[in-house]
């Protein structure tokens, strides 16, 4: 199975907020795992102001454990740099025009991958307008 996988699903095992047997059952039986490189950026800055809420420190060792952990789940992704690519797509996609620009960004990336590859792509989020963006665009979205 393919399995695209936003910032939320991401955020969500690494935080610990999800219930902890839904997280391995969106990951481990996926034999291809692809995202953007905009996931990267999003988790980062994600668990950072998590801990910022926490009263940690940014660079502190909760923070390090967990950016080890964010490291440990995106060595496992494809991610797609945001190039013109993405940007033809958002352009010539107008159905995204009633999103987020970053769940655009997400959706043209699953958009890209789409021809490159012989299995239908599922979109993986926990985030609700993500999920409706996906799901407009044609795409099947976990957790049902």
């Amino acid at each position: 199975m393919v399995c695209y996988y936003d910032s939320s699903i991401l955020l969500a095992a690494i935080l610990e907020q999800a219930p902890l047997d839904l997280i391995p059952s969106l990951w481990e039986p996926m034999k291809i795992r692809i995202s953007s490189v905009l996931s990267k950026i999003e988790c980062m800055t994600g668990l950072r102001k998590a801990g910022v809420l926490q009263k940690l420190a940014p660079d502190g060792p909760w923070c390090t454990e967990r950016i080890r952990l964010l490291d440990s789940f995106l060595d496992e992704l494809e991610c797609k740099r945001i190039d013109d690519d993405i940007h033809d797509i958002i352009r010539k996609t107008p159905s995204l025009a009633n999103c987020r620009s970053l769940d655009a960004i997400h959706v043209a990336t699953a958009l890209y991958f789409k021809p490159h590859l012989d299995e239908e792509i599922r979109i993986v989020t926990l985030d609700g307008r993500m999920r409706q963006t996906a799901i407009d665009a044609g795409f099947p979205v976990l957790p049902a």
